[in-house]
């Protein structure tokens, strides 16, 4: 009876996630991103949203324009010009050295060029996740993947959650046996370099000094590799026309993108913090998180329970956050649902919360209630949890990327 009792719990909650994520996807879909016509949504934006800079930003740099990418007036103009209408604004905010990987997607019509960007980048994500499951549970881990609340948000709008996700995820499983790929994949993983605040510490506490020299090379080379193209005055540009527009957007603190951002500077400033007393408020936050997954995943040789921490505590240490940037800790919540780790039934309302936030801030943040921020918090403190737990298994049951025989 029991056994009975706690299948059908597991079935409720298996059904539950992925209804709650439509249900909550639906009404944003309707007013915010629904096809108008002429390739516009009905905001006016073009359908893919952010995408359209990983189309355009190649295709003027390699025709000339590359410091275009650095004015912003100009590159507004020369985006609404490339469209052929007046496109509400945009600005570039990648290492050049992403310029050769766009150009791929630049050589494509922009609706086939965004299918692949879609597409393949979620497949990739899905193979990391999912090479982490049981077999039997693969299919329904796909599923919830593909529903999940943050890859939703990025498969609308045209985000780089799938790759960052990818390369996070997939570096932190393979920090044991495959030293030299998780340097790789960090590497990589500068072109969002807020999304790897974290790893420089973590990885120093588990003395993984392959990794973080592999790391090092990784991103040297990657941007030396552009300085015969660039030279040095585009970098220096990126430098301080990105880093002054990204802090000019926390300071006004105005605008849509506000709807969207799921850190804890901006759970602060949506309940009438000023910059300062939040930007007070996210490094409490951050020190707390760095200090705390450095100690747990000293805790655990699982490397999907050590994959969760970090993954947890990454958008609770940058305040430059978003929801499109939770693709990881989707995955975290995946790995949960279909028994990877452990599901405590007395954690539910927070992994039920978390799995919702990416969604349910673009209807709290407006209302100056940025909840979202509590959510991801109560689950890294879950996380931490499992990391110290005594049933964590040795070594876990880590698959394919975490296993000797791929290394």
């Amino acid at each position: 009876m029991m056994d009975a009792t706690l299948q059908q719990s597991d079935l409720g909650r298996r059904v539950l996630y992925p209804i709650c994520s439509l249900a909550l996807i639906a009404p944003l879909v309707w007013w915010l991103y629904w096809p108008a016509g002429n390739g516009l949504d009905v905001t006016g934006h073009q359908i893919g949203r952010d995408f359209l800079n990983n189309w355009v930003g190649p295709q003027l740099a390699y025709d000339g324009q590359l410091l275009t990418l650095f004015d912003l007036d100009a590159y507004h103009a020369a985006i609404s010009r490339i469209f052929g209408q007046p496109l509400p604004f945009h600005n570039w905010g990648y290492p050049l050295f992403t310029m050769p990987f766009f150009w791929l997607f630049a050589q494509l019509p922009y609706f086939w060029a965004l299918a692949v960007w879609t597409v393949g980048l979620f497949a990739i994500f899905a193979a990391v996740t999912v090479s982490q499951v049981e077999r039997s549970q693969r299919p329904y881990a796909l599923i919830a993947l593909m529903l999940a609340p943050a890859c939703l948000i990025n498969a609308i709008g045209g985000q780089n959650g799938f790759i960052s996700a990818s390369l996070l995820i997939g570096g932190l499983l393979c920090i044991d046996r495959r030293p030299i790929v998780a340097g790789l994949l960090f590497g990589l993983l500068t072109f969002k370099p807020h999304l790897g605040l974290v790893l420089p510490f973590v990885l120093v506490a588990l003395g993984a000094w392959r990794v973080i020299a592999v790391a090092a090379v990784t991103a040297i080379v990657l941007v030396a590799a552009t300085l015969p193209w660039t030279g040095i005055e585009p970098w220096r540009l990126y430098i301080e026309v990105t880093g002054s527009h990204q802090t000019h957007l926390l300071e006004r603190f105005h605008g849509f993108y506000t709807v969207m951002m799921a850190s804890v500077f901006a759970g602060a400033r949506t309940f009438g913090l000023g910059y300062q007393a939040a930007m007070a408020v996210q490094a409490i936050v951050s020190v707390t998180a760095i200090a705390t997954a450095c100690w747990a995943v000293r805790q655990t040789t699982d490397p999907c329970r050590r994959a969760v921490v970090v993954a947890c505590a990454v958008p609770l240490i940058s305040p430059y956050a978003f929801n499109y940037d939770l693709t990881a800790v989707a995955a975290s919540l995946v790995w949960i649902l279909t028994g990877r780790l452990p599901w405590r039934p007395s954690f539910t309302p927070i992994y039920l919360f978390a799995w919702l936030a990416p969604t349910a801030m673009m209807y709290l943040n407006p209302s100056g209630l940025g909840l979202a921020p509590l959510a991801l918090i109560a689950l890294y403190g879950t996380a931490v949890y499992e990391a110290a737990a005594r049933d964590a298994p040795e070594g876990g049951r880590a698959l394919r990327l975490g296993t000797p025989s791929a290394a």
